[in-house]
């Protein structure tokens, strides 16, 4: 493996441990026991930045039926790291989020879902990029499918973060992501 693998590998790894880190904190701090409708890890990137978050659904809040399938809304608490993978000012921010999902199950064990929230960086630069303000809004578009039998779900989302013109600059920020999450019974 090159000096430059071995380093994107030890960073990866160290953010891991941070993410980690903070929802121990959290966690504790919450004074709840963790159980979740899902507990789960997404990560993606796109153009040269990367995400790495933990994330926590809670049950629905809502049920109703569309077009004679199930639609449900939950919320779902995020926290993680963005990443880029060059620049001049700060490579890595922490990220926090909170975000209002409805899915609908076209099939017994798939479906749609969109999302939107608010979301809180670490600070205002990433890499080269001035995002200008550390909130932003989140929206974000996804497929997922739970695998039959088993406690586990597998998804590929879409999300865009963006401060919707509070401040300019407002380059915004997309990722393609994978998510992986356990469903609590």
């Amino acid at each position: 493996m090159s000096v430059k693998g071995e380093k994107i590998k030890n960073d990866r790894s160290i953010c891991l441990r941070r993410i980690l880190a903070c929802l121990s904190v959290l966690l504790t701090i919450a004074g709840q026991p963790v159980h979740a409708d899902e507990f789960g890890l997404i990560a993606g990137e796109k153009s040269g930045y990367q995400r790495l978050a933990l994330n926590y659904q809670t049950d629905p809040k809502w049920r109703g039926v569309l077009g004679g399938r199930p639609l449900d809304a939950s919320l779902e608490y995020s926290l993680g790291m963005v990443r880029a993978d060059s620049g001049n000012s700060d490579r890595e921010l922490l990220q926090a989020g909170i975000t209002l999902f409805a899915r609908w199950w076209f099939a017994p064990d798939t479906g749609i879902e969109l999302g939107s929230g608010a979301n809180v960086f670490s600070g205002t630069h990433l890499g080269d990029k001035d995002i200008s303000t550390a909130f932003h809004f989140g929206s974000s578009i996804g497929l997922f499918h739970r695998l039959q039998g088993t406690p586990w779900q597998l998804g590929l989302r879409l999300t865009h973060y963006s401060n919707a013109g509070i401040k300019d600059p407002n380059p915004g920020q997309d990722y393609l992501q994978l998510r992986a999450s356990y469903v609590f019974p």
